[in-house]
């Protein structure tokens, strides 16, 4: 085929695709969309391992409801809350409480109407 000729459907496709591809509005839902889930997913994540691991008396690996591992260690309950791993546990998962909140509290304050993307960058 010479340049000259007419466009065949797969060109016709090509062109249409990256007229769309190239579209602003689509490449900013995209890069909205993976910068709030991937952090939407870290702060579930943090939160589940809180819950279900490493929280030491409602958790499922240490807690009452669940394998009970915390008074196995310690002998009872009343020595398990007053162990030093106990609180090590406590602190971890208070941790994580804290990040997980704070990444979803970050997005929620950025989704806000008088915030902005530039005056982020300005800020960091």
């Amino acid at each position: 085929m010479s340049s000259n000729s007419t466009p065949s459907g797969l060109k016709k496709f090509e062109n249409g695709f990256i007229r769309i591809s190239g579209n602003r509005l689509l490449l900013t839902l995209r890069d909205t969309f993976v910068l709030v889930a991937a952090t939407t997913m870290i702060a579930g994540f943090g939160i589940m391992i809180q819950n279900v691991i490493v929280d030491p008396m409602n958790g499922l690996i240490f807690g009452k409801q669940g394998l009970q591992l915390g008074r196995l260690i310690s002998g009872s309950w009343a020595t398990w809350q007053q162990s030093g791993f106990e609180h090590g546990l406590q602190t971890v998962a208070n941790l994580i409480a804290l990040v997980s909140n704070g990444i979803l509290n970050f997005f929620r304050f950025a989704s806000s109407s008088n915030f902005q993307l530039e005056s982020l960058n300005q800020i960091l």
